[in-house]
């Protein structure tokens, strides 16, 4: 008889610390609701002067690292960005805030489903309740930024 061969395993624990969430990357997305826009342009531009033999001349340079001056995104396409970027998105405004973020899943989750398997009558007397008008949805569905996927 052949003699039985042993494994020693070791398993390494690892703790997620806050330097290590910060290096996912984040994917986004834009989907505008109540529109037909079918791409969401961002200009991330900011003007640097270079002082050159006693002039000042002006350049255009990325505001954010990484990312193009004419930032696009088409309707429905997924775009991935680093933490760091997304965090500076949100705080020029171009991507929602986590506030927003929490709201627009808080309201997806609330809504009743479209097509229910059991029909009765406080669904149809309650139908109206879900209906979100043009102010609501401009409150509660974010359409004019990326929103986090």
């Amino acid at each position: 008889m052949a003699a039985r061969k042993t494994t020693k395993s070791t398993t390494k624990s690892k703790t997620k610390t806050a330097a290590a969430s910060k290096g996912k990357d984040v994917n986004v997305t834009f989907a505008p609701i109540m529109s037909a826009a079918t791409v969401f342009k961002m200009l991330l531009r900011k003007k640097e002067i270079d002082h050159v033999g006693g002039q000042e001349i002006p350049r255009t340079v990325p505001l954010i690292d990484g990312l193009p001056i004419e930032f696009r995104v088409k309707k429905g396409e997924v775009v991935t960005v680093t933490a760091e970027q997304f965090e500076q998105l949100q705080a020029n405004g171009f991507a929602e805030t986590d506030e927003e973020y929490k709201n627009r899943k808080k309201f997806i989750d609330s809504m009743s489903s479209q097509h229910p398997e059991n029909l009765t009558w406080d669904m149809i007397v309650a139908e109206g309740g879900n209906w979100a008008t043009l102010a609501d949805s401009q409150n509660i569905v974010y359409n004019d930024k990326l929103l986090r996927v």
